[in-house]
């Protein structure tokens, strides 16, 4: 496997960062300046239930077995 260490399916805060994402893309409108972005953004993270922060770090064993299944490529994560 050439490039497993860099996975995104090996590093769960890509997770993270994709919820974040979501979160911050339903409110309407969007973001009238990057002090508001901001602000949503700590507003969204503090929001993030623990449920699925734990779900991440959990699902890590998962992840690498996968990962090596897979060689390196693709995964469901």
């Amino acid at each position: 496997m050439l490039w497993p260490a860099n996975s995104p399916d090996l590093n769960p805060i890509e997770h993270m960062w994709d919820e974040l994402c979501r979160r911050v893309q339903q409110h309407h409108p969007p973001p009238a300046n990057l002090g508001q972005l901001l602000q949503w953004l700590q507003q969204e993270w503090n929001g993030v239930p623990i449920a699925f922060i734990s779900n991440l770090i959990h699902s890590m064993r998962q992840r690498c077995v996968e990962c090596l299944a897979h060689n390196g490529g693709h995964t469901r994560y």
